[in-house]
C-alpha cells in the first residue's frame, strides 16, 4: 500500500511538473534590418585564390541576405572601386555612397554612407577540405575549379554564420 502511494504521489508531481513547464516559441527579430538602410551596395569579397571563388562568395552572400530579409535593395558594384587614399575610411564610404547612389555600403562590414560609420561588423572562421591536390604527367594538379564543387560547404558555412545578425531566430520561453 505504501509502495502504491508513492508511487501515484511520484506520477501526480510528474505530471504537474510537465503541466507548468509548457514553454512558448517566440520570434526573435534580427539584430540588423536591413531595410531601415535604404539600398545597399555590395562589394565583391576580394580572395587570393584562381578562380570564381571571389563572385561565389558575394552571390551566396547576397542571396543569404535576401533570404533572411526579402525585399532589401542590393545594388553589386563589383570589385572595390578605387578608393581616394586607397584605404576604407569614412571619406572613402561616402564617395562610394555618392558615386553609386546607395545608402549603405557591405564589404565585412556595413557602413552607413552619409557618415562613413561602420553600422555592423561581423567575422566567423571555418575550416573544410575544399579541393583535392594530386599529380599528373609531372605537375601538380589543384582541381578547385568549380566553385560550387570545390568550395560549396565552405562558403554556405561562412555565409551562415556571418549573416546571423540579419535573420529571425527563435527560442522557447
Amino acid at each position: 500500500m505504501l509502495h502504491t502511494r508513492s508511487v501515484t504521489t511520484i506520477l501526480i508531481a510528474g505530471l504537474l511538473a510537465f503541466g507548468c513547464a509548457k514553454r512558448t516559441l517566440v520570434q526573435v527579430p534580427a539584430r540588423v534590418d536591413l531595410h531601415e538602410l535604404g539600398t545597399i551596395g555590395i562589394v565583391e569579397f576580394a580572395s587570393g585564390s584562381e578562380g570564381k571563388l571571389a563572385a561565389f562568395s558575394t552571390q551566396r552572400f547576397i542571396e543569404a541576405l535576401q533570404e533572411s530579409q526579402p525585399g532589401v535593395h542590393v545594388l553589386e558594384l563589383g570589385k572595390i572601386p578605387e578608393l581616394p587614399g586607397g584605404s576604407v575610411d569614412h571619406a572613402a564610404i561616402r564617395a562610394i555612397g555618392e558615386k553609386y547612389d546607395v545608402d549603405a555600403a557591405l564589404t565585412a562590414r556595413l557602413f552607413e554612407t552619409g557618415r562613413g560609420a561602420t553600422v555592423w561588423t561581423r567575422s566567423t572562421r571555418a575550416t573544410r577540405t575544399v579541393a583535392h591536390v594530386g599529380m599528373g604527367g609531372g605537375k601538380v594538379v589543384f582541381d578547385a575549379r568549380d566553385p560550387k564543387g570545390a568550395y560549396g560547404e565552405l562558403v554556405d558555412c561562412l555565409v551562415n554564420e556571418v549573416t546571423d545578425d540579419f535573420r529571425v531566430s527563435y527560442v522557447r520561453q
